[in-house]
């Protein structure tokens, strides 16, 4: 087809697109580069062992410790849980929810302004510590969770 009708600035633009497009494609290729080898769900497998430590320790909330014991079993792996896949079976809605108190408990610390580490060690050190030993009040102690 012969281009003649269009105008210098039509023919700008045109060309302006054309490095956009190339650019948008570069990018896209990129991203889709960095983040092929990382799994859907966003966590390595690093998370997923940390949170089955967590699972299966004795702070766990019962409902969590059971969950880790059906994933052991093979009944279901954390990636179905977190990709929610496996919203619907038994026992794991339970087991996410027992773990609200100390979610509601950190975000209500950050939202008075603690950082997220001091919300952590906080978390960390909830047991045996008292209200005055300097940590400004921040305390999450065993009957929160």
């Amino acid at each position: 087809m012969n281009d003649d009708w269009k105008s210098v600035r039509l023919r700008e633009a045109e060309a302006s697109l054309d490095v956009a497009l190339a650019t948008l494609d570069a990018t896209l290729a990129s991203v889709e580069k960095q983040f092929a080898d990382k799994p859907q769900d966003g966590l390595s497998d690093e998370d997923i062992k940390a949170i089955s430590e967590h699972a299966r320790g004795a702070d766990a909330p019962q409902a969590l410790r059971d969950l880790q014991a059906r994933i052991d079993a093979g009944e279901l792996t954390w990636r179905d849980i977190t990709s929610g896949r496996a919203a619907g079976e038994p026992g794991v809605r339970e087991a996410l929810e027992s773990g609200l108190p100390q979610l509601r408990q950190a975000y209500a610390l950050l939202e008075e302004g603690h950082s997220v580490d001091e919300v952590i060690e906080a978390g960390r050190s909830r047991s045996g510590r008292s209200d005055d030993d300097g940590d400004e009040g921040i305390v999450l102690r065993e009957d929160a969770w």
